[in-house]
């Protein structure tokens, strides 16, 4: 065999080797791209799933927000579900939010076919105590209405009455659970004063904490206004010289009127302020 048919031969054999490694390299690497095409395709179907899955979740939780916003934005709320547990449960969420603690009896008046129940409470607390909590019970969100309130005090203590409350509860099967219920914050305060204190005899307040050397005007009279001061003359006949801002019994001197002949003053005798004008004589 001459040297050129024996290269010949070498190189056809290393051509056939080559082409059988490239056919095996490329038989191997189009398995591979089909598998990591099958895989994506895959992929791409489970991200589809799963975006479905999302939006379907976003869209849950914006209606379960919804609701939430709802349950702690309207004004009044009907719950879901009543019973004389969950009612009694209720009254002491009120006075935790109260921050009071009210004695009373608890009882069922009238379970009723309709949307609605009926209970009644009896006890004796504090004046105060009685006001803030009705007034807390009937603002609050959830759909509670006092039909009956009853108050006296024959039996209670000098600073207490006795009450008896009957009010109705409101459920339905589309309402809201009494735990979404949250607190309703209310703006305006109950002005508090003692009603059963003395307001109109003058040794009735001598012992309550107020300093009687103070300017009373009951009697009193404003004989003179000289430089935003006033000189007034009480009904003991001593005269008293007050300029803004100065203390009198139960409130104080709010303007002097030097022009028009008068005297301002603001006082807060019977739990709410009031004015009360002297004029020069």
């Amino acid at each position: 065999m001459t040297n050129s048919s024996r290269n010949t031969l070498v190189l056809l054999v290393l051509f056939i080797l080559s082409s059988v490694f490239a056919s095996y390299t490329l038989s191997k690497s189009d398995k591979k791209l089909k598998e990591a095409q099958s895989k994506l395709k895959e992929t791409k179907e489970n991200i589809v799933v799963l975006n479905r899955k999302i939006a379907n979740r976003e869209i849950l939780e914006e209606e379960y927000e919804m609701q939430q916003a709802v349950a702690s934005s309207q004004f009044k709320i009907i719950m879901e579900d009543d019973s004389s547990i969950i009612s009694y449960d209720y009254l002491l969420r009120v006075l935790n939010w109260l921050n009071k603690d009210l004695y009373y009896d608890f009882g069922m008046s009238k379970k009723t076919e309709e949307d609605y129940n009926e209970y009644v409470i009896s006890g004796a607390a504090s004046y105060m105590d009685l006001v803030k909590f009705t007034r807390l019970l009937e603002y609050q969100r959830a759909l509670i209405t006092i039909e009956d309130l009853s108050v006296s005090n024959q039996s209670a203590g000098a600073d207490s009455v006795d009450f008896s409350m009957m009010f109705r509860t409101y459920a339905h099967e589309e309402g809201f659970p009494v735990s979404a219920i949250s607190y309703n914050t209310m703006k305006k305060a109950v002005h508090e004063y003692d009603l059963f204190r003395h307001r109109y005899l003058r040794d009735a307040y001598r012992h309550s904490g107020l300093d009687t050397r103070l300017l009373d005007l009951d009697n009193a009279n404003l004989i003179a206004i000289s430089d935003g001061r006033v000189f007034i003359r009480d009904e003991a006949g001593i005269i008293r010289m007050l300029k803004k801002g100065d203390d009198i019994l139960y409130g104080h001197l709010q303007k002097v009127d030097s022009r028009e002949g008068f005297a301002l003053f603001v006082i807060n005798k019977y739990g709410f302020e009031e004015n009360l004008i002297l004029y020069l004589e």
